[in-house]
């Protein structure tokens, strides 16, 4: 941070220095309501004024800056760049300016920027270069010197490298601003970034489109391949669009980090999407206006968007902090080998043949739609901790659609999760929801299609509401390790099997849990250790709604237990809440003899027609059973409209619940 703050006061100095050595007000401006670029400061003319307004601004100083006169080069935000241009607007005014006048005696500047023009047109196979720090050998453009390079037209089979002297430009920076650019290369990296000390920007021009390609077969100077390959810092940004095609292999490569801050960014490779080995970060944290941001990743062969490094601390990371993120890919959608984050956004992945993917085999815990055991193909995976702070996040995944090999921490957002085996996987703990017993909408997590629905050594949920179809265990709690496309199958110790009386929980303290299981041996809420109901409203069905070979513990909330005539029905087994195996503490208040269908509406009431809850049956059911630690009686009504409940916010497709108020 301060090395960046030194190199950005030391090039504002030098813009000032220009500035009052230019010591020129132009005389005139636009029309009225309409936008002057340079005019900073609002005065309808450009003038040093606004160069002095301009550089407080940079330095972070409380100023009135207009943001839309400011972005002079248009590419979505405002930085040194456009200070460069300005001092380039007053230095040299253009034929139709009005004429200039000078305000203040010249100063001489100590340490005065280059502010010459780089402008690199492409001409299918040679390049005309004007400026400096930038030379052509043929088809080859390579940049030796830190600044901005304006590119445009079209390179047929060429590279455009950066290779800056680390030592001679010490936090230097290099600015793609692709203007129209379609660079190809068929027998390398089409842009290599050799070497830069601070980072490379790649800017789409606003308003036009670039394509970056490389070929289908080659080994660049790194012996790696990638469309866009950097060895240093990569950050992508503007208002523009870029399509990179990853012919050989990787679409976009960063050997450190890869930013992509604005800008409609399709990625369309060979493997893997966007490779990042430190870090990939979308969308940048301190802004608030995501809406110029949108990446689309499409891999027939690999991975989507992923970060590599595993040996070191606090690296290895995917970050989403907003905009909107579509990856199809045939493996992993998004994978972070120390952490996933996501934080705001729309993220929409897809994985292999989604859920609809099946074998056709066996499974030794039944799921039929295992995975080969060296193929991963999960939607969001992290080798690490995976956390969910907000966003609007769609999964289809043939595998896990949200796995961690270590905590999985869900506070915020709206999941809409399909799979073929686990909607969330943790190794350890997962935890929903960061709010009280009665806080239902910090999160909704919907599952329309599973295996099981949310897997994990511990299962903690604070608040939030999970609505869950699964075809076996809706809640599992379970040890070991998820290990398709690594050591083994996908599925561990299936619920109500091994590792018995263990040390893993299920703890419900509040939000809303509902569960429908398919018929047959497969349970609602299933924990090879102790179940805990303190605060939460939770809805089961099942062949055991509720089971666990440890210590069941009910002290606040509510429990609903919805059972079929017999074995197989709507929670099967008669009998109560007692389950397989396991000491019960939990007795039900009152129960009532139903007739529901599945689709029927299902409403509970205290005794004076208050509603504690009130939802859509998932199959048949015949009899209700009702916990609660405050109401000895009530009803249970079948059909009909809801009167007095609270309606909780609704995902997709998914149904209307209604709780007391």
């Amino acid at each position: 941070m301060k090395r960046k703050f030194k190199k950005m006061r030391s090039a504002v100095c030098g813009i000032l220095a220009l500035a009052v050595a230019a010591s020129y007000t132009c005389t005139a401006g636009a029309a009225e309501g309409t936008a002057l670029a340079g005019d900073v400061n609002g005065d309808d003319i450009i003038s040093t004024a606004d160069a002095v307004t301009m550089i407080s601004y940079l330095l972070g100083r409380d100023v009135n800056v207009n943001t839309e006169n400011a972005d002079i080069n248009g590419d979505g935000s405002v930085n040194i760049v456009d200070g460069v241009l300005l001092i380039e607007k007053v230095l040299n005014p253009q034929p139709t300016d009005p004429p200039v006048t000078p305000t203040d005696p010249p100063v001489t500047p100590t340490d005065p920027p280059v502010t010459e023009e780089n402008i690199i047109t492409l001409n299918g196979t040679s390049a005309e270069i004007t400026g400096s720090g930038a030379a052509a050998e043929g088809s080859i453009v390579t940049i030796s010197m830190p600044g901005v390079y304006r590119i445009s037209g079209k390179l047929d089979d060429g590279q455009i490298i950066v290779n800056v002297d680390k030592t001679a430009y010490p936090a230097g920076v290099v600015e793609l601003s692709l203007e129209g650019a379609e660079i190809n290369s068929q027998s390398n990296s089409a842009v290599y970034i050799e070497s830069i000390d601070d980072e490379c920007v790649i800017t789409a021009k606003k308003g036009t489109e670039n394509i970056i390609s490389d070929g289908k077969e080659y080994i660049n100077a790194d012996e790696d391949s990638g469309a866009i390959y950097s060895k240093d810092d990569l950050k992508i940004k503007g208002k523009g669009s870029l399509v990179v095609n990853g012919n050989c292999a990787d679409g976009i490569v960063g050997k450190d980090s890869v930013k992509i801050f604005n800008g409609n960014i399709t990625v369309n490779a060979a493997d893997d999407g966007i490779r990042g080995k430190d870090s990939v970060k979308i969308g940048d944290a301190d802004d608030t206006d995501f809406s110029n941001l949108s990446v689309t990743v499409n891999t027939p062969a690999g991975d989507g968007i992923k970060a590599t490094n595993a040996t070191e601390a606090d690296k290895g990371k995917v970050i989403i902090n907003g905009g909107t993120v579509t990856v199809k890919a045939f493996g992993d959608g998004i994978q972070g080998e120390s952490d996933v984050k996501i934080s705001g956004g729309t993220v929409d992945v897809y994985t292999y043949e989604g859920s609809g993917y099946s074998t056709g085999g066996s499974s030794f815990d039944g799921n039929t739609n295992k995975m080969p055991t060296d193929l991963s193909v999960k939607g969001i995976k992290s080798a690490g901790t995976i956390n969910i702070e907000g966003g609007t996040i769609t999964v289809d995944s043939s595998d896990d659609a949200v796995h961690g090999a270590g905590n999985v921490n869900i506070t915020g957002g709206r999941l809409e999760l399909r799979s073929a085996d686990d909607a969330v996987h943790s190794d350890t703990d997962l935890t929903i929801g960061a709010g009280t017993a009665t806080t239902f909408d910090d999160v909704m997590i919907y599952v329309p299609k599973c295996y099981e629905g949310i897997e994990g050594q511990n299962i903690i949920q604070n608040s939030g509401t999970v609505i869950v179809y699964s075809d076996d265990d809706g809640y599992n709690a379970a040890g070991g390790a998820d290990g398709s496309g690594t050591t083994g199958p996908g599925g561990w110790n299936p619920g109500g099997g091994f590792g018995s009386g263990g040390n893993y929980t299920i703890t419900l303290n509040g939000g809303f849990a509902y569960v429908s299981a398919a018929d047959g041996d497969h349970d609602g809420f299933d924990s090879n250790g102790s179940i805990t109901i303190d605060g939460a409203i939770a809805v089961s069905n099942g062949n055991e709604a509720f089971d666990c070979d440890g210590t069941k513990s009910f002290n606040s909330g509510t429990f609903v237990e919805l059972r079929g005539s017999g074995n197989g029905g709507m929670g099967g087994r008669p009998g109560g809440m007692g389950g397989m195996g396991g000491s019960s503490g939990m007795t039900a208040s009152f129960s009532s003899t139903v007739s529901a269908q599945k689709g029927d509406r299902i409403t509970v009431s205290d005794s004076s027609g208050n509603v504690i809850v009130s939802f859509i049956a998932g199959k048949s059911a015949s009899t209700v059973s009702v916990g609660s630690k405050t109401v000895s009686s009530g009803t249970v009504t079948v059909g009909g409209d809801v009167q007095n409940g609270t309606a909780l916010p609704v995902i997709g497709d998914s149904q209307q619940v209604y709780v007391g108020k």
